[in-house]
């Protein structure tokens, strides 16, 4: 059983526990694994980060995933954050969309009913825009991070122009490694400067292959090089 409401977002990440389930975490002497104390670690310099999560079985903290998952993150990515990504070589929001677009009109051209999963979608920057083309019957913006998606249902409200949008979208809260979706039922796949915070890249390429329909298409950017050197090397240094 999953929670969640399609006027916010459904979040099949956990599970919500049933009765019984709920007295034997309760007669348990350990804390559980909890994604709420992994976010607060990203309130902390990046050096300690790691030194606390190793310190700690009951937290996993995976620091380019987990980043994101901190509201204060959400809150500035479209305030500046996504903005600085040209300085790595992004066109920019606009003509990424405008490629991806392009990109995908073989994939939906004469159906009747597609579907484009825009994954990791954050504040939803691109779900906003595959929703008002009116391209698809169907968008389904995913993401790891509760403070995204909550920031993403926000701007979607406030943005008129979806209201009147003839496309269903649903936002969902989930794992892009284990993809909460059929076989073959999806046209087309958006990651939008995503990938490099995948922590399982080999799992999260799989499923999204599986999930495609034949012929489907996978447009996806993302950094290479040394764009988060700095970051990487912080943690690196941090576990000596």
């Amino acid at each position: 059983i999953f929670e969640g409401r399609t006027n916010t977002y459904i979040n099949l990440l956990e599970p919500v526990s049933t009765a019984s389930e709920a007295e034997d975490e309760a007669d348990k002497t350990s804390v559980s694994t909890s994604p709420i104390l992994s976010s607060l670690l990203t309130f902390i310099p990046p050096p300690l980060r790691s030194i606390i999560a190793n310190s700690n079985d009951d937290v996993e903290y995976v620091p380019m995933r987990d980043l994101f998952t901190s509201p204060s993150v959400s809150f500035a990515y479209e305030r500046g954050w996504r903005q600085g990504f040209a300085a790595a070589g992004f066109p920019g929001a606009d003509e990424e969309f405008d490629l991806a677009t392009e990109y995908f009109a073989p994939a939906i051209e004469n159906k009747r009913d597609s579907v484009v999963v825009d994954m990791s979608c954050a504040t939803g920057l691109f779900t906003r825009r595959f929703t008002k083309s009116n391209e698809y019957s169907r968008v389904i913006a995913c993401d790891y991070s509760d403070s995204m998606l909550t920031e993403a249902r926000r701007r979607i409200r406030a943005d008129p122009e979806i209201a009147s949008s003839s496309t269903k979208l649903d936002l969902v809260r989930c794992d892009v490694a284990k993809i909460p979706m059929k076989t073959d039922s999806i046209d087309a796949f958006h990651a939008g400067a995503a990938m490099h915070c995948w922590p399982e890249i080999e799992k999260s390429l799989e499923e999204i292959h599986r999930v495609l329909v034949p012929g489907g298409r996978y447009f996806a950017t993302t950094f290479l090089g040394n764009y988060f050197s700095g970051v990487a090397g912080a943690e690196k240094g941090s576990n000596g």
